[in-house]
């Protein structure tokens, strides 16, 4: 087994959100209000996973529509009350749903509640 291992290599990468510093942006995508990003992953080498990060968005912010190319993204609520759109189709973003957006697709994401929505969310590049 130690011969195995010693030509493998071996990484380890744990990441714990309250060590993340949020990074605030407005209107993200041509949306309206602050975004706060905890980006847990960002443009990791060699992987398709492009990014990872739990973003909490003010009361009455929003992600403008996008559309999405080589790339597929998904948002995961964990808190909070919004609507996603979906390929121009309003759903009910609460905590549980995942929306995946494929390449060549459109979304949108609103916080329509009192307090802030926070859900993770990946991009991931289509190879």
């Amino acid at each position: 087994m130690t011969g195995n291992r010693d030509r493998c290599t071996i990484r380890a990468m744990v990441i714990n959100l309250n060590e993340v510093t949020a990074e605030s942006t407005e209107c993200v995508r041509g949306g309206v209000g602050t975004a706060h990003a905890h980006k847990l992953l960002d443009l990791y080498p060699t992987s398709a996973l492009k990014s990872v990060g739990v973003v909490r968005l003010e009361p009455g912010a929003s992600i403008g529509k996008h559309a999405h190319s080589g790339d597929e993204d998904f948002y995961f609520c964990i808190s909070g009350t919004g609507i996603v759109v979906d390929n121009g189709q309003e759903r009910p973003f609460t905590p549980g749903t995942l929306q995946i957006t494929r390449s060549g697709e459109t979304q949108e994401l609103i916080n329509t509640g009192k307090s802030e929505l926070v859900f993770l969310g990946a991009l991931i590049e289509n190879k």
